[in-house]
């Protein structure tokens, strides 16, 4: 988990200063920017929540990974530091596809576990 904080915190710091970022003060997709510190604590808040429900596990640390890398660019930058753009999506960055990625882990999970215990 560690190792992929400090490497999108290592990315964003080489392309912060570039023409190939945008930062993004609200939470997804451009939504929320006008809601400011308090999408940190929300964040901090969800954080807290998947570490006390959920046992840690890959989807979990990617999850963490993720929303935490977000959460110090917020500090650091004001904002998420965006810098991968793909057809006509929103920009994102290495953080949000762990998020996502964490997510279909999850979701995976619990179809397969539903599945097995019918």
């Amino acid at each position: 988990m560690v190792c992929l904080v400090l490497l999108d915190q290592g990315i964003k710091e080489l392309l912060v200063n570039s023409e190939f970022r945008a930062i993004n003060s609200g939470i997804a997709l451009g939504l929320g920017g006008a809601w400011g510190q308090l999408w940190q604590l929300i964040v901090a808040i969800l954080l807290l929540a998947i570490i006390i429900k959920f046992k840690f596990n890959w989807q979990t640390g990617l999850i963490m990974a993720g929303g935490l890398a977000n959460l110090i660019d917020r500090a650091r930058w004001g904002g998420v530091v965006d810098y991968l753009t793909i057809g006509l999506w929103p920009r994102f960055n290495l953080a949000d596809g762990l998020i996502v990625a964490g997510l279909a882990g999850l979701l995976y999970s619990f179809v397969n576990e539903t599945k097995n215990s019918l």
